[in-house]
């Protein structure tokens, strides 16, 4: 083994007025942190030998020069020598002092390293050729609290190191979309708010997405739409909710749902062909849309994160003026209307009515005359709806893997689990306004730990019933009202 003292790391200069490099610790710990491990295997031994028999004048003045390097001329080679002989002739020995080695120490530090492990003690090529040898050394001179310590520092430095990065971590907030205006430049702060109008950029994109949307035989009929007289949509404005607080919450749910094939992955397989034929279905809608090269463009540019079945769908909410079937004002003002209340709080299904037709969530449609059904009423009773102006939200909406339903889901908090489970508690309910009570529906009731669906989707029969359109609900905070559409009911 390596006596400790032989390692150049280690070894002490002869000089006196050189510093003492002997304490273990600090060069273990640079050796576990800072260096490599092949740094002291990499130390030019042959060079040092040179430098020191350069000093000692044994090699040619050429050889001095490449030793010391190109800014050193024959003439230092010279006064180098005239040194070593004065210094030899006046027998002041090792603790003299050197006036080149000072001048050179100043401007050359690496010359200053290299002399002084030249100067220690005979050095094999395989002495000190890695770490390992280090320790075995510092074990073989029964320096066994150095090693200790240095491996307690170092593993002090590690974790010292990993709870920074932890706490760090914990004050990033999720990055908003680059497009935005209001994004900031600290990735510490969600401390933003701001409506901004983007009618120019995204007018006609959303336009095009409202025709293509827009199921004009369906319209004015139904139980939800049957007041309504107008047959289109003219788009008037179109503004981008920038909300720093409502991000990171979507953010942060949006991450903690599983991709969609790691979710279809836990599913037995009858559920996950079954699973696998609603994404179809959401797929083929958007599909469509892709067809106008102007929409197109539009959602690519959203970015959806399109593993976690992240869709634009449509949000309709009536804003301020919106009437009542009788005519009367309901949101007199602005700052008390619901469209007011999603600009700034973004969507809360704790709001949601549990006897709606599947529960208490954040109800979404993929057709816009669908969303226009719950925009409220505007023009005085009786007057028709053409020449209204009501506001529509397109949101972002996290559905991951959808359980589809071909029957009501009153007071219902949350979708079931993927094999099918429903919630314990549904089993005494009996209060119900559509379809039958929860034990007659044939669905299984059981507390589990199994992984749920993230989403349910309301097919086109419901309770035996036809429905004119499909209905998307989420029971978190899995929506972001994105964009607020303004637009004018047309003929």
């Amino acid at each position: 083994a390596l006596p400790i003292s032989r390692c150049p790391l280690f070894a002490n200069p002869t000089s006196s007025s050189r510093p003492r490099m002997s304490t273990g610790v600090p060069w273990l710990l640079a050796t576990f942190l800072l260096l490599p491990v092949s740094a002291v295997r990499d130390i030019d031994l042959k060079g040092l030998d040179h430098t020191e028999d350069a000093q000692r004048g044994s090699l040619p003045g050429s050889l001095i020069e490449g030793s010391l390097g190109p800014s050193h001329s024959s003439n230092s080679s010279k006064a180098l020598k005239d040194q070593h002989g004065a210094s030899k002739g006046s027998g002041s020995g090792s603790g003299s002092w050197n006036p080149y080695e000072s001048w050179d120490t100043f401007w050359n530090p690496g010359h200053s390293m290299a002399r002084s492990m030249a100067k220690a003690e005979s050095i094999k090529e395989n002495d000190c050729d890695s770490m390992n040898d280090l320790l075995r050394g510092m074990l073989d001179e029964e320096r066994h609290w150095e090693v200790v310590l240095g491996l307690s520092l170092v593993i002090a430095g590690i974790l010292l190191l990993a709870g920074t990065c932890f706490l760090v971590g914990l004050k990033v907030k999720p990055r908003p979309p680059s497009y935005w205006s209001s994004r900031p430049w600290s990735p510490f702060t969600d401390e933003f708010q701001e409506e901004v109008d983007v009618t120019s950029e995204y007018g006609p994109a959303v336009q095009q997405l409202f025709d293509m949307t827009t199921k004009k035989e369906a319209m004015g009929i139904g139980r939800d739409g049957s007041w309504a007289t107008h047959k289109g949509f003219r788009v008037v404005k179109v503004t981008r909710i920038e909300n720093g607080k409502m991000w990171t919450d979507y953010a942060r749910q949006r991450r903690a749902i599983d991709p969609v094939v790691k979710t279809l992955a836990s599913m037995g397989r009858d559920w996950a062909l079954y699973t696998d034929t609603a994404l179809e279905v959401i797929e083929s809608t958007h599909l469509s849309w892709r067809k106008s090269k102007s929409v197109r463009e539009f959602l690519e540019s959203l970015g959806l994160d399109s593993s976690r079945n992240e869709r634009l769908m449509f949000h309709g909410s009536p804003g301020v003026g919106a009437r009542q079937a009788t005519g009367q004002v309901l949101f007199p003002t602005e700052d008390c209307s619901p469209v007011y209340a999603i600009k700034t709080a973004g969507f809360d299904e704790r709001l949601g009515n549990v006897k709606g037709m599947y529960g208490s969530g954040t109800y979404f449609a993929d057709m816009a005359s669908k969303a226009d059904q719950y925009a409220g009423q505007y023009n005085p009773l009786g007057a028709g709806s053409v020449g209204e102006r009501a506001t529509m939200f397109l949101s972002r909406v996290t559905l991951g893997c959808p359980y589809t339903t071909n029957q009501s889901l009153e007071q219902l908090r949350r979708p079931p689990c993927c094999e099918g489970h429903f919630d314990l508690n549904l089993f005494w309910n009996q209060d119900v306004n559509f379809g039958r009570p929860w034990r007659e529906k044939g669905v299984p009731f059981r507390i589990c730990n199994h992984k749920r669906f993230d989403s349910i989707m309301g097919d086109f029969v419901i309770d035996g019933q036809k429905k004119l359109y499909r209905e998307f609900i989420v029971y978190g905070k899995q929506s972001y009202p994105e964009f607020c559409v303004t637009y004018e009911r047309v003929p």
